[in-house]
């Protein structure tokens, strides 16, 4: 075995919320859900056709994972092809203690970093993930098969593991590729791949992201370090306020003291400031992703239409305008005689 004291876990999402609400804050202006369709070199950079407009850049950073393929082969030629593999995994709930202190892995193969147990940052367990290649790069389902690989795969490491616990199982796929490395270059004048970034790129992102900097930067794009830049950021979680504070908060907003998600504590005031925050959420996973609502044990049995209606409330939409993730994931489809369905 390799024991690595230095190892730890971080909170995923909440990492790239921070990255990019400090860049929207400081000028960066987010287009979300704008399929890119087509991609075509100009005299003076490059001209980006997507499904609501069309935009010109004297740059281009190509970092869009599994359909980084796509994206490359419109201006330069093929290098490379993504193998989009999906991994499985299982979530455990916090009260059966303390499974793991660090994080366990097996030992590597060519298909990645194998099944690991891990410790998160809420208490909970991390069990997986498999590591199979789909055709769909958008195929994000389980399968009882894989889960069952996992689980016995898991068990090599931790015999005693108590799978009964679980409370989600979900997947994600990540962009393999034929590359055999992170594809990180200048493919065409102004146009760097970050392409092909599969585990460990979340540890790596910052270094990536300097490493993009030197190589815009000698492709002649001239950085200019803003005077007035701040990098951080700061979130409220109430229950993890020291007692005496949180009566302070409550006068100052009695939002602070209604409870919405009860498994985690979650109050009213932090979903409504999460979705007052630079990148408005439109879903409940949304919220759920930046607050925590819907992670414990229900999974938002109990808080769901509650977080729906200050969600609809807060931005001005109907109840069944408020989705539960992607575009397409409607909870509500209109009105019965008795109520909404």
């Amino acid at each position: 075995a390799l024991w690595v004291p230095e190892s730890g876990v971080i909170n995923p999402w909440e990492f790239t919320l921070a990255m990019m609400e400090v860049a929207v804050r400081e000028g960066v202006e987010l287009k979300l859900c704008e399929k890119v369709t087509g991609l075509r070199k100009q005299d003076e950079g490059y001209l980006i056709e997507t499904e609501r407009e069309t935009y010109t850049a004297r740059y281009v950073v190509n970092a869009t994972g599994v359909h980084s393929e796509e994206i490359h082969n419109m201006v330069a030629e093929p290098a490379f092809h993504i193998q989009p593999t999906r991994g499985q995994y299982y979530l455990l709930d916090r009260s059966i203690g303390e499974v793991v202190k660090s994080v366990v892995f097996q030992c590597p193969s060519p298909l990645g970093k194998g099944v690991l147990v891990s410790p998160t940052i809420h208490y909970n367990t991390l069990v997986g993930p498999d590591s199979e290649v789909v055709e769909d790069c958008e195929n994000t389902s389980t399968t009882r098969e894989a889960l069952d690989d996992v689980a016995r795969q898991a068990k090599r490491s931790v015999p005693s593991l108590q799978l009964g616990s679980n409370i989600r199982n979900f997947a994600g796929v990540r962009a393999n590729s034929d590359y055999g490395d992170f594809y990180i270059k200048m493919s065409t004048p102004h146009f760097l791949d970050i392409a092909a970034i599969k585990s460990p790129g979340l540890t790596c992102a910052p270094r990536i992201a300097t490493y993009a900097i030197e190589l815009l930067r000698e492709a002649g794009l001239d950085f200019k370090e803003k005077d007035t830049w701040d990098g951080t950021r700061s979130v409220v979680r109430f229950k993890e306020i020291p007692e005496e504070e949180r009566e302070a908060f409550i006068r100052e907003n009695p939002l602070y003291g209604r409870v919405i998600c009860r498994c985690e504590t979650i109050t009213e005031g932090e979903i409504v400031a999460a979705i007052h925050r630079p990148i408005t959420p439109v879903s409940l996973d949304g919220i759920k992703r930046r607050a925590g609502t819907g992670m414990g044990r229900c999974q938002s049995g109990f808080c769901g239409p509650r977080v729906q209606e200050i969600l609809a409330r807060e931005t001005g939409k109907t109840s069944e305008d408020i989705l539960q993730d992607k575009e397409g994931s409607h909870i509500l489809i209109g009105d019965t005689k008795e109520g909404r369905v």
